[in-house]
């Protein structure tokens, strides 16, 4: 029986727990598209330190590319794309990418943080079978080394899209969760994506951004008191909104979600983004959750206040990686100055 053959877009922490439990699992070939760390996988490997799969010296996944272009000429065409890349909208659009892979029979699997996120690929690809996987893992690059702290938990479900009949969008659904899944792992299906996505916002809009802005980790976030402060008023304005988008999520959550780090000095993804002066995926974790908000008439004042500060950190960042240049002579309002970007 031949493997199937799986694209796999950006190999940070939680892409490359994906790539080697696919690997792993015997029933795909994976094909990885790398940009910074490039190099580095291809002379060095990976090294992984896992709680579910132990040390793992070297790793590299099947194939390795520098593009979905070359991938797709070398190797295509695929079964899958996951992408597991940051999803920065504001800065990187999945669709191109997705453009340079698809066909009809492709299962577009999003296995990244976020709310709404299969909606801009629908409306692109109203035909598409996409893919929600929502991953609780605690997984982080650093150098060469994959550090997993907790066990992976991954729900996937359909982002049904209305035209193609919902049992095949199940049926493909399903083809994944099998490849996805070894002896390790937690890999389910899950009939409502709606209700997974907003619950992991309960930390992602809320711890993960907290940490992100004060630039400590979730432990000394608490011992320092941003999770009374700062933490708890987030997550019940999460809780507000997601109500209004008819999710009733239980107050507990709350607890849950703040407690799902004890014992380590984790540092959440956007706060390894901001450390290593890379984009966060603020506008899908804040920023389309606001959108519902706003649509639906909640008040969230904390949320904005993280949004607004986030969105000044990422535009700092586009400066600094030279998106744009300012002018030496600093802009009036009654300039009418707008920021054109290379």
């Amino acid at each position: 029986m031949s493997k199937a053959k799986v694209l796999l877009v950006g190999m940070g922490g939680v892409g490359s727990i994906a790539a080697y439990s696919l690997e792993i699992a015997g029933k795909s070939e994976v094909t990885a598209v790398v940009r910074s760390d490039y190099d580095t996988l291809i002379k060095e490997g990976f090294e992984l330190q896992s709680c579910d799969f132990g040390k793992v010296d070297v790793f590299r996944p099947t194939n390795i590319c520098k593009s979905v272009g070359e991938a797709v000429s070398k190797h295509g065409p695929f079964d899958f794309v996951v992408f597991t890349m940051k999803n920065t909208p504001d800065v990187q659009p999945l669709n191109p990418f997705i453009e340079e892979c698809y066909h009809d029979d492709l299962g577009i699997v999003l296995l990244q943080n976020g709310y709404g996120i299969h909606k801009a690929v629908l409306e692109e690809f109203p035909s598409a079978y996409v893919i929600s996987g929502v991953t609780m893992i605690s997984s982080t690059l650093y150098g060469r080394t994959v550090k997993q702290v907790a066990p992976e938990s991954v729900k996937v479900g359909v982002c049904d899209n209305g035209k193609t009949d919902y049992g095949k969008q199940e049926k493909k659904c399903k083809e994944f969760i099998e490849l996805y899944s070894t002896d390790k792992n937690d890999v389910t299906f899950d009939e409502n994506v709606n209700y997974t996505r907003w619950r992991k916002l309960v930390y992602n809009a809320t711890v993960n951004s907290s940490c992100a802005l004060t630039n400590v980790d979730i432990g000394r976030l608490e011992l320092f008191g941003g999770i009374d402060s700062i933490v708890r008023p987030a997550m019940a304005e999460v809780l507000a909104i997601a109500k209004s988008d008819g999710v009733e999520l239980p107050e507990s959550i709350m607890e849950f979600m703040i407690r799902s780090d004890d014992g380590e000095w984790y540092a959440p993804s956007m706060l390894v983004d901001i450390r290593k002066g890379n984009y966060t995926e603020y506008q899908v974790i804040l920023g389309n959750a606001l959108d519902v908000a706003k649509e639906n008439g909640i008040a969230a004042p904390v949320l904005t206040v993280l949004y607004n500060l986030l969105h000044v950190i990422q535009w700092r960042t586009m400066e600094e990686k030279h998106r744009f240049t300012l002018p030496e002579k600093r802009p009036l309002p009654q300039d009418n100055f707008k920021i054109e970007f290379k």
